[in-house]
């Protein structure tokens, strides 16, 4: 389940979350060239490549370890989707396989996230503030409109995403629920 809230930020805050996304889409890119060029390589490799690039490259290295596997993440959900695309046609030739255009990975050219797992950030207890740690300088960002977050535990946030929008900047919180739980609370509710 996701919930995001707007945030509020210096200029310069701006900036370091632009680069921030700008280095995940570099990152993303180079995955995609380094699966072209090893054909037979997995997700494993992926990761393991994002530590070569960190040490290739000074600026991919500010970014958060865990922010640079995220990013491997969805390189290899796309090539993965690329391959059950294939595999669709393969094993069945009906009306139930991938007709056209089977989804090759493409080089993104306008990224508009970038996505911290466990690590690299820490929510403060009022809930209102977040900060982000690693050396992009990001630092602070107030939180607006954030009740909702209070209903959750620190514990159940996995991964938060930095959004960049049309109408602004979001932080966008994945939390883990059980949907079996949310459904007998629903029905409580009801009764």
């Amino acid at each position: 389940m996701y919930t995001s809230s707007p945030i509020k930020a210096k200029p310069s805050q701006y900036q370091a979350i632009d680069e921030a996304i700008r280095t995940s889409q570099f990152i993303q890119n180079k995955c995609w060239r380094y699966w072209m060029d090893n054909k037979g390589g997995g997700k494993y490799d992926l990761n393991k490549y994002c530590a070569v690039l960190a040490a290739e490259f000074p600026f991919a290295k500010e970014l958060n370890s865990m922010a640079r596997q995220s990013v491997a993440e969805r390189a290899w959900f796309a090539i993965s989707r690329f391959y059950d695309n294939c595999q669709k046609k393969v094993k069945a030739l009906t009306s139930l396989s991938v007709k056209g255009k089977k989804g090759f990975p493409k080089f993104k050219k306008h990224s508009r996230s970038v996505e911290y797992k466990t690590s690299g950030w820490k929510l403060s207890e009022t809930r209102k503030a977040i900060t982000f740690s690693d050396k992009k300088g990001i630092g602070t960002l107030k939180l607006k409109g954030t009740w909702d977050l209070n209903y959750y535990d620190i514990t159940q946030i996995k991964r938060v995403r930095l959004v960049r929008q049309a109408d602004g900047y979001y932080a966008q919180f994945a939390i883990a629920v059980d949907a079996v739980d949310a459904m007998v609370e629903k029905s409580v509710r009801d009764v």
